[in-house]
C-alpha cells in the first residue's frame, strides 16, 4: 500500500478530529438544552469539509514559516575534542530563539487573521449565506474570535514551534484543536 503524502495524511487527521469535535459539541449542546441527542449531520459536514478546505493551507502555513525562519540550527560539537571525534559526532541542534520568536509572533497575527476569515468564509460559503451576509459574519465575528484565539493558540504555537517536529505541528494543533473546535461549534450554532 503506498504511503499517503505529509500534506494529505495530516488533512485527512485533522478532518476526524474535527468531526469529533463537532459531535462532542452537538453532544454538549444537546445536555445544555436539556433535549435528547440528536446528530446534526449538516453541521458535521460543514465542519469536517471546512478542515478539509484550511488543514491544506495551514499545513503548507506551518511548512513555509519553518522554511523562511528555521527553528534549529546546527552547531558543531564542543571545541574540546579533537578533529576525528568532531567529524564521528552528528552536529547538535540548538533552538534558534529569534526566528522561534518571530514564528510564533507571525503564526498568532498573520496566521490568526486568515485562519479566523477563513473560517467564517467556509462556514458562511457551507451554509449558502449570501455576501452581504457573509461579509457582516466576518466583520462581526472577527475581533472576538481573534481575541478568544488569542487565549489557547499562543501556548500552541510555543509548543510547537520549540519542541513539536515540524511534520507533526498540524496533528498537535489538530489536538488542541478539539478545544477550539467545541468553542468554534458552541459559538456558530
Amino acid at each position: 500500500m503506498m504511503a499517503l503524502p505529509p500534506i494529505a495524511k495530516a488533512t485527512l487527521q485533522a478532518a476526524l478530529i474535527n468531526a469529533g469535535s463537532n459531535i462532542l459539541a452537538q453532544s454538549i449542546q444537546s445536555y445544555r438544552d436539556e433535549k435528547p441527542f440528536e446528530l446534526d449531520l449538516q453541521t458535521l459536514f460543514q465542519f469536517t469539509t471546512c478542515a478539509f478546505v484550511m488543514s491544506p493551507m495551514t499545513f503548507l502555513w506551518l511548512e513555509g514559516l519553518e522554511s523562511a525562519l528555521p527553528g534549529q540550527t546546527s552547531e558543531e560539537p564542543t571545541a574540546t575534542k579533537s578533529k576525528t571525534e568532531k567529524a564521528d559526532q552528528p552536529k547538535q541542534k540548538k533552538l534558534n530563539v529569534k526566528n522561534t520568536v518571530a514564528k510564533i509572533v507571525i503564526d498568532q497575527v498573520v496566521g490568526g487573521a486568515w485562519a479566523t476569515v477563513l473560517f467564517s468564509l467556509t462556514m458562511g460559503l457551507l451554509r449558502g449565506q449570501e455576501y452581504d451576509v457573509l461579509v457582516d459574519q466576518i466583520r462581526n465575528d472577527f475581533w472576538p474570535l481573534l481575541i478568544a484565539g488569542f487565549k489557547l493558540w499562543p501556548l500552541v504555537s510555543i509548543l510547537n514551534f520549540t519542541v513539536v517536529p515540524a511534520d507533526k505541528r498540524l496533528l498537535v494543533g489538530s489536538i488542541f484543536g478539539v478545544v477550539w473546535a467545541v468553542y468554534l461549534s458552541l459559538m456558530s450554532g
